[in-house]
């Protein structure tokens, strides 16, 4: 999809999908969209991701003032842009709750695709969680899928979580992700026992994996 100035004189808000967060992981409709709205919202991490983008932008602190500037800015083409895929757990359903109008998604390549390629590991039977902000079940799930893969915050850290593992008797392969697709980016796996001490960001990527076979040795690994 081309879009050009010419393309957008119907004025449209996008909610864009900017990936992991390096712009080699972004998809080429979401460039091509932000290179030519009037204006990119959003907030200052993902906003930042965007120096490369020669655009107008504005940052926001809360989902209320995006909904209050477009509805202020009817005549103006913007695109609201997000980390990872809007539509998982992502600002999608908030927009689209809240706001009368048209609005059109531009996917983007989630955190938990981005790790479970750069693993190699298959992930169409497992769980999907985010303890961003939310308090799921977690326990319960991991017990209840082999494998399951969660976005973690700064409450519910992959030490945290290890913890509550091990306080459950629950033996898995743990994967964490940290800072995704970036220079610092980290990847390590290993025990719940093994990781309950390490320190990670607030925005990591969490993998359990309870079919991993623990016959022989094992040790942590980082990649």
């Amino acid at each position: 999809m081309n879009f050009t100035q010419e393309n957008l004189q119907f004025r449209k808000v996008y909610i864009v999908g900017l990936g992991p967060g390096h712009k080699d992981y972004m998809i080429y409709c979401a460039i091509n969209n932000l290179e030519n709205v009037d204006v990119i919202i959003g907030f200052k991490r993902a906003i930042e991701s965007l120096d490369f983008i020669k655009n107008n932008k504005k940052i926001v602190n809360k989902l209320s003032e995006i909904l209050d500037y477009i509805r202020e800015n009817k005549d103006k083409n913007i695109s609201i842009v997000a980390s990872g895929d809007p539509c998982f757990y992502g600002i999608s359903n908030y927009i689209k709750n809240n706001y009368e109008d048209k609005i059109e998604v531009i996917p983007g390549i989630s955190s938990y695709q981005y790790m479970m390629a750069k693993i190699n590991e298959s992930w169409q039977n497992s769980f999907l969680g985010s303890l961003h902000g939310r308090e799921e079940e977690f326990i319960e799930k991991v017990k209840s899928y082999e494998k399951s893969i969660w976005l973690t915050d700064k409450k519910n850290s992959p030490d945290k979580l290890c913890k509550r593992l091990i306080e459950s008797n629950i033996e898995a392969e743990i994967v964490v992700g940290e800072n995704l697709s970036y220079e610092d980016e980290r990847i390590i796996k290993g025990n719940p026992e093994q990781l309950e001490n390490m320190y990670f960001g607030n925005l990591t990527v969490v993998y359990i994996n309870r079919a991993f076979d623990f016959r022989g040795s094992f040790t942590p690994t980082k990649s």
